[in-house]
């Protein structure tokens, strides 16, 4: 008994001591983390863009995005809303998923300024309750989305006026002063051109639109002194959509009319884009090359462009209204950076000028690349089209061409028999030669050993006596 006694203290100490470090481990890793329950409403870009495909999969093309600084990072890292998928859905509807990736890129760009504007006007207080807390972000990131949408059907909306095919938005031709001020639509060359085309679709371009730009010219002029012009209740319109449905997501009167002004630019930005790309054409490389050869690229972008960010800085300048500052969200800038590059190593792609440049109201501007067939086989060439904007909250920050029609541009590279082998030899050369060398110590030296052997031994083939001494009689 005593020997018991005299052990227990021990043990005793022994099962504290174990208790007491347990618990402070648990104090020191604090509480169980409990894992939470995945997002409905959120998804990855690239799930996005895969889920509504129309011309395959975005996966081919992700090195390519990044390289041409369409977006920063793997899509499959970009976290959106359904909601935002639907809206990238509706800005391109010809399935391009690099377009459809170009639109990632804006969008959320776009409301993220769009809800600093909603901060910006209410002070933080974004659902107008008299205090600043996390529901207020929450709130304004849903308005953000829902005035985004309603300024940008408004504007887009026009041009439906003057759309055929089954309801299709026209393209159009005219510079926003007649755009916006009048709301008139008129088709124009599509700006995609094969090898040789380029220039007389720019021709064809610039004939076709001569009368258009000296109306548009005196509808700029007069709308400049005359705010009860079409172009400016088309803004307002924008504006007052955009305040509309920011309200109807829980947003105050202070933010919601911040955010339906900068809903108004971004959508107003949108459309000038839109109006923009009319005036710019690509002449691309041939569709057919052999292997080694090379050819150049152009693109080109009229005067007019310039007519197009000048009248929408005029119609920026005239919003009034509660949140008028938040209308200098976003300004619209002259400068302008193309990048080319292909979705593989197929293509080899030599810069031949800056790439940055400013839109000129006297000259054109363009762009020419080398584009060299590196490779057998069809390879993609990508076109990303950039145009720089200034924002209170970013600074100077690039805004893709969603509509590029230059994303779509096969290259097929062919090549002779000859350089089909010397490409071979070329790739397969490091492996080709142990096995050379192995043929040729074991078979071929111990060939020509042999061979040199039997030639040169006495009596052989080779010796110069002829072989074995006739016996002529003499002896």
């Amino acid at each position: 008994m005593r020997s018991y006694l005299d052990k227990s203290p021990v043990a005793v100490g022994f099962v504290v001591a174990v208790a007491v470090m347990g618990g402070i481990s648990l104090a020191c890793a604090g509480p169980a983390k409990v894992e939470k329950a995945p997002d409905k409403n959120a998804l990855t870009a690239e799930q996005c863009i895969d889920n509504n495909a129309t011309t395959g999969p975005v996966e081919p093309f992700e090195d390519a995005l990044i390289t041409a600084d369409i977006v920063d990072t793997d899509l499959d890292k970009i976290t959106i809303t359904r909601g935002m998928c639907e809206e990238i859905v509706e800005r391109t509807p010809g399935g391009s998923p690099v377009e459809r990736a170009a639109a990632v890129g804006n969008l959320t760009q776009e409301l993220r300024l769009i809800e600093n504007s909603m901060e910006d006007a209410s002070h933080g207080d974004v659902d107008g309750n008299g205090r600043v807390d996390a529901k207020d972000k929450k709130i304004a990131a849903s308005a953000s989305l829902a005035a985004s949408r309603a300024a940008r059907q408004t504007m887009t909306g026009a041009t439906e006026e003057g759309a055929t095919d089954g309801g299709v938005i026209s393209k159009l031709d005219a510079q926003p002063a007649a755009y916006l001020t009048q709301q008139q639509t008129m088709p124009v060359p599509t700006g995609e051109s094969t090898t040789g085309s380029a220039s007389a679709s720019a021709s064809a371009s610039a004939s076709a639109s001569a009368s258009a730009s000296a109306s548009a010219s005196a509808s700029a002029s007069a709308a400049a002194g005359r705010d009860q012009h079409a172009g400016s209740s088309l803004r307002d319109k924008g504006r007052s959509s955009g305040t509309r449905a920011a309200a109807e997501k829980g947003a105050g009167p202070k933010a919601a009319a911040g955010g339906g002004q900068c809903a108004a630019t971004v959508g107003l930005i949108g459309v000038t884009l839109h109006v923009i790309k009319g005036y710019i054409t690509f002449e691309g490389p041939a569709r057919e090359l052999r292997l080694n050869d090379r050819d150049e690229a152009r693109l080109t972008v009229a005067p007019k462009a310039l007519g197009s960010i000048e009248e929408l800085r005029r119609e920026v300048g005239r919003a009034r209204g509660n949140g008028k500052a938040e209308a200098d969200c976003m300004h619209l800038g002259t400068q302008i950076e193309p990048k080319m590059v292909s979705n593989d190593d197929g293509l080899g792609i030599e810069w031949n000028d800056f790439h940055k440049k400013n839109v000129r109201s006297d000259t054109s501007v363009s762009w020419t690349w080398d584009v060299g067939a590196n490779q057998e086989g069809s390879h993609y060439l990508i076109l990303n089209l950039k145009q720089y904007v200034d924002t209170k909250a970013e600074g100077g920050t690039p805004l893709s061409f969603e509509e590029s029609p230059f994303d779509d541009y096969i290259i097929h590279v062919n090549a002779t028999r000859a350089q089909v082998f010397a490409a071979f030899l070329s790739r397969r050369g490091p492996l080709l030669v142990p096995v050379f060398l192995t043929i040729l110590t074991a078979i071929v030296i111990p060939l020509v050993v042999f061979w040199w052997k039997r030639r040169n031994r006495p009596g052989g083939p080779g010796n110069g006596s002829g072989g074995t001494p006739r016996n002529d009689g003499w002896m």
